[in-house]
């Protein structure tokens, strides 16, 4: 049987996730910005659906301060209505 685990802060590792539908001022901005509630979060998985196909393989993805930013790429564009599933730890 282990022992208690010191010094970890565990509740803080734990990933957290949601769904946000893209809208027409995403689409004008060229970027999709999405406060994940995680400030300190280091690591990201997106997927980005549109007409239930995922689409990502173009997505420019940034994460600053739990900020996620899903932006166009060379052949990906942001369009209101593409959804964006998104984890974060």
């Amino acid at each position: 049987m282990a022992g208690l685990i010191a010094g970890i802060d565990w509740m803080a590792k734990i990933p957290i996730g949601g769904t946000y539908t893209a809208v027409s001022a995403d689409d004008s901005a060229g970027k999709a910005v999405i406060s994940t509630g995680k400030a300190d979060a280091v690591g990201f998985i997106v997927q980005v659906f549109r007409s239930e196909v995922n689409i990502g393989n173009d997505v420019k993805v940034t994460l600053t301060a739990g900020v996620l930013e899903v932006k166009d790429g060379s052949t990906y564009k942001v369009t209101a209505g593409d959804v964006i599933n998104w984890i974060v730890f």
